[in-house]
C-alpha cells in the first residue's frame, strides 16, 4: 500500500473536486497500484500568503507517523505554497504537481525533488474559439496589478507581440522575456468604448477587475458592450463570478471554474480529468522504481471546450460550434438526437415490415396448412405401402400390451397376438433388458431425447436378432407409439467392415515396416561390399597378397550379411504379428565384436574415429548372431549420422554377479536432449527429420533384444555424445 498526499488549492467546497479523490484512486488502481490517498485543501482564497504557507507547514508536521510516498499538487497555489513553506518534506519527498499556469520557476530549482505537467495559459488560441465562434470581436481581458495578474497579463502581451502587435488599450507596450512591461500612452490610439458595429478585425483591451472605478467596471459589464467577448485568465475572488455577471461570454485560458456554473463558455485548455491521469500515471511509474531525474517538467495537452449550459444561456446553435470543439454537459437526448430520431424511424419500419411479414406468413401457414391436410391423406396411403417394403412395423404400446402390425408377426414368423409386457421382456436378451426399461422410463419423464433403442430380441425361439424400436410416449394418453425395424443385416455388415479394417491396418503395418527399414538395414554390408571391391579393383594401391585375401574375406561376409539381412527384412514384416524368427547359437562376442569393428573401422565420416574397448577374457554367448550384429549396426550408422568430429566405441564388458554381459555404443555427437530421450525407442520416431531413415530402427532393436530376454538403456548429454547399452543374459532358459 502507497501513501498518497493530495493537496488541493482552493477550499473543500469547490465543484470541481467533487469525486476528485475517487477518480485518483481509480486511476491508481489502473495503474496497478494500491494507494492510501490522504487530502489537504489549502482554501488559498481565504488566507494570505504567509497564513498559507504556516498552514501547509502545520499539516505537513503532523504527518510524522504518517510520511507520504509520493505528493502531488493541483493548481498554482497550492504548488508554490508547498516549496514556499520551508518545511523539510518539501525538498525531500518525490512531488508531481498539475495545472500549474503560472510555475515558479527560481522555485523550482531548489526543489529537484518536484515536477509535473505545466498548463501554460495560450490567450491567442483561445481567442480563436471566440472568431471561430463569433468572428471578429472585442476582446476584453481580465487583469490586475497582483504580481499573479502582473505575470498573466506579461503572457498575453507576450504572445501579441509574436504576433506582431505592439498596441493595446490606447497604449503601445513593450514585454521582456520575463513578462514585465510597460505602457506608453498615445492619444491617437483611443478608440470609443461603444461598438455600435461589428468590427471588421480583432482588437484588444483590458479591464482591471482591482483597480477599475465602480462604473467603468460596470460599464465593462453591461449590456452596452456590445460585439465584446471577456477573457479570464485566473481564478480568485474577484474574478471567479465575473463570467455571470458579463453582459458578453467569457472564455478562459484556465480550467478552473470551467463548467461549474461560473458563466465560462469555453477555452483552449487542459481538462481537469487529463491533468488526474497524467500526475498519477507519471507517480505510477515513480512508485514503480522509475528514476525521478528522467522526468522533465512537460507542458499539458490541451482541447477546444464549450460548456453546453452556457451555450444555450448565449443562444449559440450547435451548428456554429467547429467540428473538432469537445462539448461538456450536454444532455444525453440533445447529444445523440440524431441517432434517437434515425432509430425511432428504422423501429417504426422494422415494426410495419414485421407486421406484413407476419401476415404474410399466416396467408401462407393458412394455405400450406390445407395442403398438408390434403397431403397427409395421400402420405398416409402411400406410407403403408412404404413401410410393408421397407420391413418397418408400426406399433403401439397401451393398457400394459403392444400390438404390432399384421407384417410384423409374418416377417418375425409368429402367431399374431398382443404382447404382454412380460412376454415381450421374456423375448429380450437378458443383458439389454436393463436398457430398454431404462430408455422407457427416460422417454416417459421426457429426458431420452432420441427415442431409440437398439435391442437383441428372440421372436421366434431360435436365435436373437437386432431391433431398432423408435417410439414416442403420448403423456396425456398414456400410450406409446412407435416403429420398429430389424438391423440384423445392418449390425452384421458393420461388424464385418470393422474387421476387414483390423486386417487392412494390419497389413498395412506390416509393409510400411518392411519398406521402412529396407534402405536402411542394408546399407552397411553394401557399403562394405562397394568399399573394399573398389580398394581391390584401384590399381595405385598396392596390396599384399594377405590384404587382398583379407579384404576378399570381408566382401565375402558382408556379401552373406546382407543376404542375411534382406531375409531379415522379410521376417520383420512379421513383428506386428508376433511371428518373428531367431536362430540362436553359441558365439564368441570379442570375435563378433570385432568383425563389426573391421566391417564399420573404413566407413567413418571424416574425422571421427572407430574405436573398440574389451576385456581379455572371452565371453561365449548364446544370442542369434545376425540379429544381435543388425542392433549393434543400427546402433553404429545412428551414431555416424550425428558425431562430426571425435570418435566412436564400441565394446562390451562382463558382470558375473548379475551373470551378464553389456554391450555399449558411444559417440561423441550432438547428443539427444533430455526430454526427446524416452521416446527415441517409439516407432516412427525421429529425432532429426531431415537425416535419413525412417524411425523404426531403434524400435526394431529394441523388438530383438527384449526377444533375447535383455533390454536397452540410453544415456545421453547434448551437445557431448550418447552411450547405448545393450544388457544380455548368459542364459536364456
Amino acid at each position: 500500500m502507497k501513501r498518497i498526499l493530495v493537496i488541493q488549492s482552493y477550499e473543500p467546497e469547490y465543484d470541481g473536486y467533487h469525486g476528485t479523490e475517487h477518480k485518483i484512486r481509480n486511476e491508481f488502481r489502473r495503474n496497478h497500484i494500491k494507494a492510501d490517498i490522504r487530502t489537504f485543501y489549502l482554501d488559498c482564497e481565504t488566507y494570505l500568503d504567509k497564513e498559507e504557507k504556516a498552514r501547509i507547514y502545520n499539516y505537513l508536521d503532523s504527518l510524522s507517523a504518517w510520511r507520504p510516498d509520493i505528493i502531488l499538487t493541483y493548481d498554482d497555489q497550492a504548488c508554490y505554497s508547498f516549496m514556499n513553506c520551508d518545511h523539510p518534506l518539501s525538498k525531500q519527498i518525490p512531488t508531481i504537481f498539475a495545472g500549474v499556469n503560472y510555475p515558479n520557476w527560481s522555485l523550482l530549482k531548489q526543489h529537484p525533488n518536484v515536477t509535473g505537467y505545466w498548463d501554460r495559459p495560450e490567450f491567442l488560441k483561445t481567442i480563436k474559439m471566440a472568431e471561430d465562434i463569433f468572428g471578429p470581436m472585442k476582446i476584453n481581458i481580465w487583469t490586475d496589478e497582483t504580481p499573479l495578474g502582473k505575470q498573466t497579463t506579461g503572457s498575453f502581451l507576450n504572445e501579441l507581440k509574436e504576433k506582431g502587435i505592439n498596441y493595446i488599450s490606447g497604449a503601445y507596450f513593450t514585454v521582456d522575456k520575463n513578462n514585465t512591461y510597460t505602457f506608453t500612452a498615445d492619444s491617437s490610439l483611443y478608440g470609443s468604448k461603444t461598438l455600435t458595429t461589428k468590427p471588421q478585425k480583432t482588437f484588444y483591451t483590458m479591464v482591471d477587475g482591482r483597480s477599475t472605478k465602480s462604473v467603468q467596471l460596470l460599464w465593462a459589464l453591461s449590456g452596452l458592450a456590445r460585439y465584446s467577448v471577456f477573457v479570464q485568465s485566473k481564478r480568485d475572488f474577484t474574478s471567479k463570478r465575473l463570467g455571470l455577471f458579463a453582459s458578453a461570454p467569457t472564455i478562459t485560458v484556465i480550467n478552473e471554474g470551467f463548467g461549474l456554473k461560473e458563466g465560462l463558455l469555453g477555452g483552449y485548455i487542459t481538462p481537469y480529468n487529463t491533468q488526474i491521469e497524467l500526475s498519477v500515471k507519471t507517480a505510477s511509474e515513480v512508485l514503480s522504481g522509475k528514476p525521478f531525474s528522467n522526468i522533465p517538467i512537460t507542458e499539458s495537452p490541451k482541447e477546444y471546450l464549450i460548456d453546453w449550459e452556457e451555450m444555450v444561456r448565449w443562444n449559440i446553435p450547435l451548428n456554429q460550434i467547429p467540428k473538432n470543439y469537445q462539448i461538456i454537459n450536454m444532455p444525453f437526448f440533445e447529444r445523440y438526437s440524431s441517432h434517437i430520431i434515425l432509430f425511432g424511424i428504422c423501429t417504426g419500419i422494422a415494426v410495419i415490415l414485421l407486421i406484413s411479414y407476419l401476415f404474410h406468413l399466416y396467408l401462407r401457414e393458412n394455405r400450406n396448412k390445407q395442403q398438408a391436410q390434403e397431403d397427409l391423406r395421400k402420405g398416409e396411403q402411400f406410407l403403408s405401402l412404404a413401410l410393408a417394403g421397407g420391413k418397418v412395423f408400426a406399433f403401439q404400446l397401451r393398457d400394459k400390451k403392444l400390438y404390432f402390425d399384421k407384417d410384423f408377426y409374418i416377417a418375425a414368423g409368429i402367431k399374431e397376438k398382443p404382447f404382454s409386457i412380460e412376454e415381450f421382456q421374456n423375448c429380450i436378451l437378458p443383458q439389454d433388458l436393463p436398457i430398454f426399461n431404462q430408455n422407457i422410463e427416460m422417454a416417459i419423464s421426457g429426458d431420452l431425447e432420441n427415442n431409440i433403442s437398439q435391442i437383441q430380441c428372440m421372436f421366434d425361439n431360435k436365435e436373437y436378432q437386432w431391433w431398432e424400436f423408435r417410439y414416442t410416449y403420448n403423456k396425456e394418453n398414456d400410450f406409446f407409439s412407435g416403429l420398429c425395424l430389424n438391423i440384423q443385416q445392418e449390425k452384421e455388415a458393420k461388424q464385418e467392415l470393422i474387421f476387414a479394417r483390423q486386417k487392412a491396418e494390419e497389413s498395412d503395418k506390416m509393409k510400411s515396416a518392411f519398406l521402412a527399414n529396407m534402405s536402411h538395414e542394408i546399407r552397411t554390408p553394401l557399403n562394405a561390399i562397394v568399399g573394399f571391391s573398389n580398394i581391390i579393383a584401384e590399381e595405385e594401391v598396392e596390396l599384399s597378397a594377405e590384404e587382398r585375401n583379407d579384404f576378399l574375406k570381408l566382401i565375402n561376409t558382408n556379401s552373406d550379411l546382407l543376404l542375411k539381412l534382406i531375409n531379415d527384412i522379410l521376417d520383420l514384416s512379421r513383428i506386428e504379428s508376433g511371428r518373428m524368427e531367431f536362430s540362436f547359437g553359441e558365439y564368441n562376442l570379442s570375435d563378433l565384436m570385432n568383425d563389426v569393428y573391421q566391417t564399420h573401422k573404413f566407413l567413418m565420416p571424416e574425422g571421427v574415429e572407430l574405436k573398440i574397448e574389451k576385456p581379455s577374457e572371452a565371453v561365449m554367448l548364446n544370442t542369434d548372431k545376425h540379429r544381435l550384429t543388425q542392433v549393434i549396426t543400427n546402433f553404429i550408422n545412428n551414431a555416424s549420422k550425428f558425431t562430426k568430429s571425435g570418435y566412436i566405441k564400441i565394446g562390451y564388458n562382463y558382470n558375473p554377479r548379475r551373470m551378464a554381459v553389456e554391450i555399449i555404443v558411444e559417440d561423441t555427437g550432438i547428443g539427444i536432449p533430455k526430454e526427446k530421450q524416452k521416446a527415441v525407442f517409439e516407432r516412427f520416431n525421429k529425432l532429426d527429420e531431415f537425416a535419413q531413415g525412417t524411425g523404426l530402427g531403434l524400435s526394431i532393436c529394441q523388438v530383438i533384444i527384449h526377444r533375447f530376454g535383455g533390454e536397452i538403456t540410453l544415456q545421453s548429454e547434448e551437445n557431448k555424445g550418447s552411450r547405448f547399452t545393450i544388457s544380455l543374459p548368459l542364459h536364456i532358459s
